[in-house]
Order: structure tokens, then sequence, then C-alpha cells
């Protein structure tokens, strides 16, 4: 994510002539609004599912490239009660989302073909999306998406249960969290029982470290991927290897690279070469930017610091232990990095490591009084 802030300043190269047309409006629905973020361009349209508890801004950091090498129209929204767009309270679940989906395209004058891009629980939605629309849906790329299978009777009552705890305080706070948490089980359920179409071409990618920390849920994750993967010829299964939840963000050009080909495969052999050579330009670029971006990081603590705390705002635990334990390596002589690592290590259960690192920030830090309150209560027999 961090490289591609730099990467956008590289596409001028690659770019089709003329900027993109942006259109943000807030259409009605019905009883609710909808907001909508367009880049409009010319070709078979590409609309983007945010995740559970995201908006349309997740995707802008990928936007712009798609835009400049595809030169198609992108579309990305807020579901009900998410960013801009109202809620009927009297109407929610699935259903009526894809319901006013389907109204604000109609409006929009995009009823025919369409690319569909879904991460996380915005898969459920792509899934009755295309259920809905089988010869409209000419490709998708799912993004570490949600699956039914994954979510089996014993454990999706389990983790409704742990849903239902927290709705009473978000009901008025994020109204939007609270019909999504209150629908869950229901939502599951529903596309349960409207499989993704098997005609329609599918990438899909599943992270190497799904966002959970139980071992078998990370496992159970990825094979509920191979197998829906496996049960088409159509689809392509992709293992995001290094990568979290948001694989979009740890390694976008991948996720680049992959909506380009699908929409390439829309176009006649011309333009298809065309945007599959920009979709290389930018790649190379991308990957020379990154390069540079990582080795910048080696070099700071700070930024080090502050990756590894993304890394574990996306759930990515491993990951983060090794960018702070690399931290450690580089910067000895820093309190700070001692603290930072001692209560990742604490996040991932290893209790002595942890006050072993502690320790070690007090002593060269006295007067890190968190650290020591912090080492005090794990000390405790």
């Amino acid at each position: 994510m961090k490289s591609l802030l730099l990467i956008l300043a590289l596409t001028g190269s690659i770019v089709h002539s003329g900027r993109a047309q942006l259109i943000d409006t807030l259409l009605n629905v019905g009883t609710y609004r909808l907001y909508f973020t367009i880049s409009k361009g010319k070709g078979v349209p590409i609309l983007f599912e945010a995740g559970g508890g995201d908006d349309a801004s997740v995707w802008k950091n990928i936007l712009k490239p798609i835009a400049a090498i595809t030169g198609t129209t992108l579309i990305a929204y807020d579901r009900a009660g998410f960013g801009k767009s109202s809620l009927d309270t009297n109407r929610h679940g699935i259903v009526n989302g894809i319901i006013g989906l389907e109204t604000g395209l109609q409006k929009l004058g995009y009823t025919g073909n369409i690319i569909l891009v879904a991460h996380s629980q915005g898969g459920l939605y792509a899934s009755l999306y295309a259920f809905r629309h089988p010869k409209q849906v000419k490709a998708a790329v799912l993004i570490d998406a949600t699956t039914p299978c994954f979510y089996e009777e014993n454990r999706l009552r389990a983790t409704q249960h742990i849903i239902d705890k927290d709705l009473a305080k978000v009901k008025k706070t994020n109204p939007g969290s609270y019909y999504q948490g209150l629908d869950f089980s229901s939502n599951i359920n529903y596309v349960r029982k409207t499989p993704f179409p098997q005609q329609i071409p599918v990438t899909d990618f599943v992270a190497e470290n799904p966002p959970f920390s139980d071992e078998k849920e990370r496992d159970d994750w990825k094979q509920c991927h191979q197998m829906f993967v496996s049960e088409s010829p159509n689809r392509k299964g992709i293992m995001a290897y290094g990568c979290g939840h948001f694989i979009f963000g740890d390694n976008p050009p991948m996720v680049i690279n992959a909506i380009v080909e699908a929409y390439a495969k829309t176009v006649d052999q011309a333009k298809s070469n065309e945007i599959l050579k920009r979709g290389i330009a930018y790649a190379i670029d991308a990957s020379n930017t990154r390069n540079k971006t990582e080795a910048a990081y080696r070099h700071s603590e700070d930024n080090l610091n502050s990756w590894g705390y993304q890394l574990l705002q996306q759930g990515d635990l491993p990951k983060a232990l090794k960018i702070f334990k690399l931290n450690v390596d580089l910067f000895p002589a820093s309190w700070n990095v001692y603290d930072s690592y001692g209560e990742t290590l604490l996040k991932s259960n290893q209790k002595e490591e942890a006050i072993r690192m502690y320790k070690k920030s007090i002593e060269l830090n006295p007067d890190n009084k968190n650290g020591k309150k912090v080492l005090e209560e794990i000390s405790k027999p």
C-alpha cells in the first residue's frame, strides 16, 4: 500500500490519452440513497464491492492505475448505512442491498455487461449479483472473499453469538454495522442457496495470512477457497503469499494485474494487446518502486514501526512480528522498538519473550511508564 503512493506518480508513462471523468453522486434508490463514485471511461464497466464495514474509499489507491491501464468505467459505492449512503431500517439485508444496487446502476445507465471485483464480505454481494445476472457478469475477481462454506452451522452460530453481544453498543452510533451484524447469518444462508454461476470466469485470491488467530480457522478458510475454485474449470485460485486479508493493500500490482487481465478479455485482440502492454509497464514500474520503498523502510525506525502497526490493524500478526523483530535487530539502542515488539509478542501469546522485551525497553528508558505498567501486569503469577 505504501509503495502505491509512489507508483501513481509513474503511471503517466503508461496511461491512455485524456483524463478520466470523475463523478460522485448520491442516488435515490427507493427508500434510501446510495453514494456512487465513478471514473467514467469506455468499455465494460468494473464494479467494486467493499468488505464488511468498509465503503468505496477503501479502493481509492488502486482505482487510478486500473483506470489508466484499461480506460474503462470504474464504479465503487457505499453500501447502505456506510460512508455517505443512508439506510432504510425496515428494509435491510443482502437481498434489499442488491435491489438497491440494481436500482442505482439502472439510474446511472449501467444495465449491460459488467465485471465484478469484491473483497471479504463484499464477495457475498458479488455472488448474489452474479446469481441474479449470470449473462451480464463477464468476469469476477474475488479478494479473500467470505464464503458460505467457511461458515458451517456451528461456526456460523458461534460467530453470530459473538456479533450479537456487541450489537447494542453500535445501534445508535453505527447503524450500518448494526444491521450488517444483525443480518450476518441470514446473509450467509441466503447466499448458500444462490451459488456463484459456474460459467463466469473467476480469479479467486486467498490470503496466506487470513484474519484469524486460530490455526484451524485459517486452514478452513483456505480450504473453502480451494473447494470453490475446484467446482468450475472457469475458476483460477491464487494464493497471495506474504499477504493479509487486505491483499489489494499488501500487493496492489498482483490484484491490479488480475483485474486488467479480466478486462482485456472483453475487448478485441488489438485493444487487448495494448491494455496488456500497459499492464506490463505498470507492473515493472510498480516492482521497482516497491523495492525502493521497502529499502527505505529498512533504514527508518519510525516507518518500520508504522508498517508493523498497519499489519496488526489488517490482522496480519505473523508478518507484524517479523517487522517488529527486524526493527529490534536494526535499532537495538531504541527503547521504543522493544516496547512495540513486546506488545506484539503479547498479542501472539509469547508472554516470556514479551516480558524480556519490556524489561529491555525500561532499561533503555526508565521513564517508560506504560511499559512499566504492562510489565507489572504480565509478571503477576
